[in-house]
């Protein structure tokens, strides 16, 4: 017997061959005995114990069997029970019958039983129409392999699980591989790849992997446009080496990548349209496992940069030939030391090369008489760092010639430095020319004074014979009889013409000596234009003339100088009569919240264009000599002016040649005591003409 059991070293397909050898074994043997007993003609004892050894044969047969099914059962168990795949058993409608632990502990369970019951597409599945596909696949080829689904736990949270299904006995079978873990590791590289890819596509600068014989493996889409291609794709069918403008360079560059590893050098690249760009380029040789060269480097487009370098090259030479054709003297220094020095200024100090000034200090080339405020000004000028104000200094040249300079200080750079630059520009000439002015205007000034002073001195030396001439001339009219008369009426319009230019003169003298005084008081301008306009009722009546008066119906109270208003009117209206020969005279007053106007007009003979700018000009008149056709000093549009500008007004003219003119005046409806007393210096207190 021990020989018909199976030896427990033996494996499971050994076992049930033994098993099979030792059934079929005690079938030939019980047979064979019972031919052989009829054949022989034992007896029925023999026939039985024939029979009885063929059944002993198949007891241990059907013994053996119902063991290996044992073991068979308990291994499946034991795997069943500690598989770290989840195992599961459903009916067709997807209710689990059975799981193993593993699968219990995966959908997030304690017991395996339970999930007895639990219906699979709606409890365990995230999507139930998986279950469908699942089912169509078995249906279609029997097995279900490496399906990957999303299975959701007890509380709720879904994972990824690999699947594995088949058909056995009407039931579903299968195994569950939680890949939550592998597919969490397989999104975190590739969305590390993506990154990574992202970084490079979104890069400014060029990276690139090229071999020795310059075929480009792999390079970014800023490599392609910087050498001129739309796309990678176009890059990588050309060869780096036909982007060399000198292959020279090219060979030195990957000689010291040999060498050393790695290298950084300045390249000129031509570009597939043919243009040539700089490019700053940093590699590293890399050798892999077979023994492959590679270079990966980083490329850099410095043409803006280059160019700029050139073009500061150019400019500093530039700057510098024009610094040597200067006649100012010109240095560069740091704030303590000479770094440059044109010739002029090694002449100012007294050396034959501007070689010889560089190293030495500032100071000692700045020699001034007020050393300590130069050293403060080139001081401040290196702590700010910016341009300031021309710096008037006398300094000290070196034939000992004592020099008025002016001293400019900037900031410039030099040599790559920020450093700051001195101009001295020589104004000896012209402080001299300003002081010459200066002298001349303290001396025109005294002269103004004096003439001022005189005419105030005199003023009552000519007008109190003047007086009396005019009274006795007018008694003389009165009581002679023709011829006698008229030359009597002569002689008092002489004077009268006499003494209207003696107060004019005086008036203008006393406005520029300081001895007018605004005295603002209230009156109504309106009554006040019409009292003076009255004055000239007469000359205009006898020259045939339209006087139009446009003034406001109601009172317009002002607070001015009276006389200093009744002078403007006055001088406005005399001028229009008096070149007036025909047609009107019109004066108009108008005011609003701040100011009021005064407007004379006329249709006389007009101002020529060109005589305009100098109609407010002391002594100009447009005809003199023997042109003149109207008498008069050429002052009363002068005063009128000063006397407009003393009461913080303006006044303005408009006129047509042989058509007339318009004078306009605005003025403030109320005098301040503050422009009172700013003009007090040079306004005047005038009184009334006797005209």
């Amino acid at each position: 017997m021990r020989r018909l059991i199976a030896p427990k070293h033996l494996s499971l397909i050994e076992r049930r061959r033994l098993i099979d050898r030792i059934l079929l074994g005690g079938v030939l043997l019980g047979s064979g005995l019972a031919v052989w007993v009829l054949l022989t003609h034992w007896g029925s004892a023999n026939l039985v114990v024939a029979l009885l050894i063929a059944v002993a044969v198949w007891s241990a047969g059907i013994w053996l069997m119902g063991k290996q099914r044992a073991e068979v059962l308990a291994a499946f168990q034991s795997f069943f029970e500690h598989a770290l795949e989840g195992i599961f058993q459903a009916d067709r409608n997807g209710y689990l019958q059975a799981v193993n632990p593993a699968l219990a502990q995966m959908l997030g369970y304690e017991r395996p039983d339970q999930l007895q019951g639990v219906h699979l597409p709606t409890r365990v599945l995230a999507d139930a129409a998986d279950f469908q596909h699942l089912r169509a696949q078995l249906e279609a080829h029997g097995v279900v392999r490496n399906a990957y689904l999303q299975l959701r736990r007890r509380n709720g949270e879904v994972f990824w699980a690999r699947v594995n299904l088949w058909i056995r006995q009407e039931l579903l079978e299968g195994t569950i591989e939680d890949i939550s873990g592998w597919q969490q590791a397989e999104a975190a590289f590739r969305a590390s790849e993506a990154r990574y890819r992202t970084l490079l596509e979104q890069l400014p600068v060029g990276v690139y992997r090229s071999t020795p014989d310059g075929t480009i493996r792999a390079a970014n889409l800023a490599t392609a446009r910087m050498l001129g291609y739309d796309s990678v794709e176009a890059l990588l069918q050309a060869n780096a080496r036909s982007f060399y403008v000198d292959p020279e360079q090219r060979d030195a560059f990957l000689q010291r990548l040999r060498e050393k590893g790695e290298a950084m050098a300045e390249l000129a690249l031509r570009r597939v349209d043919g243009t040539v760009i700089w490019v700053q380029d940093y590699a590293r040789c890399i050798v892999d496992e077979d023994g492959q060269i590679y270079f990966d480097g980083v490329l850099i487009d410095i043409t803006e940069r280059r160019e700029a370098e050139q073009a500061l090259l150019e400019s500093e030479r530039r700057y510098q030939q024009l610094l040597e054709q200067l006649p100012e003297p010109v240095i560069v220094h740091d704030g303590k030391t000479i770094l440059y020095a044109n010739a002029a200024a090694a002449a100012f100090a007294g050396l034959d090369q501007p070689e010889e000034l560089i190293g030495q200090s500032i100071f000692a080339f700045l020699k001034a008489k007020k050393a300590e405020a130069v050293r403060r000004y080139l001081k401040l000028a290196t702590q700010r760092g910016r341009g300031l104000p021309a710096f008037e200094q006398q300094l000290v040249r070196a034939d000992g010639a004592i020099r008025d300079v002016e001293i400019i200080s900037a900031p410039v750079q030099y040599q790559g430095r920020q450093v700051l630059q001195v101009v001295l520009r020589d104004i000896t000439e012209r402080k001299q020319y300003e002081r010459q002015l200066l002298e001349a205007k303290e001396r025109a000034e005294e002269i103004a004074r004096f003439k001022s002073t005189l005419l105030s001195n005199i003023s009552h030396e000519i007008r109190t014979p003047l007086a009396g001439i005019i009274g006795f001339a007018q008694v003389l009219e009165e009581e002679l009889e023709e011829p006698h008369q008229e030359l009597a009426g002569l002689i008092r319009e002489s004077g009268r013409r006499l003494l209207e230019t003696l107060n004019t003169l005086l008036d203008l003298a006393r406005i520029e000596a300081g001895a007018f005084v605004l005295t603002p008081e209230p009156f109504d301008a309106t009554d006040e234009v019409r009292q003076s306009v009255r004055i000239f009722q007469h000359m205009i009546e006898a020259k045939g003339l339209e006087l139009v008066l446009d003034l406001p119906e109601t009172p317009l109270l002002v607070y001015l100088d009276c006389n200093g208003f009744h002078r403007i009117v006055v001088n406005l209206v005399s001028n229009a009569v008096k070149f007036t020969d025909r047609g009107m005279v019109r004066v108009g007053l108008t005011a609003d919240e701040e100011r009021l106007q005064l407007q004379v007009q006329d249709t006389g003979v007009g101002i020529d264009p060109d005589f305009l700018p100098h109609i407010f000009e002391e002594f100009r008149q447009e005809y003199d000599g023997l042109s003149r056709t109207h008498h008069g000093s050429g002052l009363g549009l002068t005063i009128t002016q000063r006397l407009v500008e003393m009461m913080g007004g303006r006044i303005e003219v408009t006129s047509e040649k042989g058509k007339g003119t318009t004078f306009t005046v605005w003025l403030p409806l109320r005098l301040t005591d503050k422009t009172a007393s700013e003009d007090a210096s040079t306004s005047a207190n005038s009184t009334k003409s006797n005209v």
